[in-house]
């Protein structure tokens, strides 16, 4: 008789079948950036903001620019894309108003609201259909809180995160992208950090990435967008953001503590891989800062990029003293 774990005593057979690395790293694939440094192929990204801090205008933006292939922000690349938004926070009427200020009435972007059949009940069953349905590449829910909690989960509830986990895994499985926003505490902030993130405290733990997004405390035309964790974006990004309450756009106009904009990275990215691919030389990354007077930090952190993103190679090298270090080729 079988046991509940699968394992049949009789036989000495049982259901679980380990993997072995050596096959899993065969099926490795580089990472896929859809919106540059911020949300990659086959994640889930969670956005959190608070209500009125401009996140869904911000999404409706970002499925803009993934349809025509243009900069997001002006600053962050990304790939062209079959959008679907699925808007559980926000009446109708309200998003043809955002829509009407944004002069999106002509964009091919599907959109399913609460009020419609379906629209108010998240069953991942339905999301697989549909996406594959339909060849969608990114999906945006506005907002997981919302649509959550109206099937009758407290939000302060472990179970609460099981559907995060579920979307995580639906996107690793049709390797698209799915966005969704949740809200924050109730607090004025300057700063947001996991904890200020409303719900059951492992709901950060069941997707792929977490940002955070915040208005500033002077001037409600300026953002702050923040990644917390975990997988594919850099931990302690940090952009400023202008605002416009006219048309509802954003324009990326500063990076925090030193670091570059992204397309300023891209530029020396390019430089990198231009050198890595003419000399047969192997360079470590402080090299490579030297070589283009860059800063240290840049450089690896450049360099970490273009190595998960499969255009370069590594040598680890172990001396006698001191600890490995890496040299990059291409």
């Amino acid at each position: 008789m079988a046991s509940k774990n699968g394992f049949d005593s009789k036989k000495g057979i049982g259901k679980l079948k380990p993997i072995p690395l050596s096959q899993l790293m065969d099926q490795w694939k580089p990472r896929e950036w859809i919106v540059d440094l911020f949300g990659a192929k086959g994640s889930c990204v969670l956005l959190a903001a608070d209500k009125g801090s401009g996140k869904t205008t911000f999404i409706y933006r970002m499925a803009e620019a993934l349809e025509y292939q243009k900069m997001f922000m002006g600053e962050l690349k990304t790939k062209k894309s079959n959008v679907f938004v699925w808007q559980a926070d926000e009446s109708r009427n309200n998003a043809l108003d955002k829509f009407k200020l944004m002069d999106l009435q002509k964009e091919n972007i599907s959109f399913l609201f609460n009020d419609d059949e379906g629209g108010n009940e998240l069953n991942i069953d339905e999301l697989r259909i549909l996406v594959k349905s339909q060849d969608i590449d990114v999906v945006f829910i506005d907002s997981i809180t919302g649509l959550i909690m109206g099937n009758g989960i407290s939000i302060k509830d472990s179970e609460f995160c099981i559907p995060l986990y579920e979307l995580n895994n639906l996107a690793s499985e049709l390797k698209i992208l799915i966005v969704i926003t949740a809200h924050l505490r109730k607090e004025e902030r300057t700063e947001v950090n996991m904890n200020d993130i409303l719900g059951a405290g492992t709901q950060s733990g069941a997707v792929s990435d977490v940002w955070s997004m915040w208005t500033d405390e002077k001037d409600d035309e300026i953002f702050y967008l923040k990644c917390l964790g975990k997988r594919n974006c850099e931990k302690g990004t940090k952009w400023k953001l202008q605002g416009n309450k006219e048309d509802y756009s954003f324009d990326l106009i500063d990076a925090d503590c030193g670091d570059l904009l992204p397309t300023e990275k891209n530029k020396l990215s390019h430089k990198f891989l231009k050198l890595l691919t003419k000399e047969t030389k192997e360079y470590t990354y402080k090299e490579l800062a030297a070589e283009f007077k860059c800063n240290f930090e840049h450089a690896r952190r450049i360099c970490i990029k273009l190595f998960t993103e499969g255009k370069i190679e590594r040598t680890k090298i172990v001396e006698k003293v001191g600890r490995p270090y890496f040299k990059y080729w291409k």
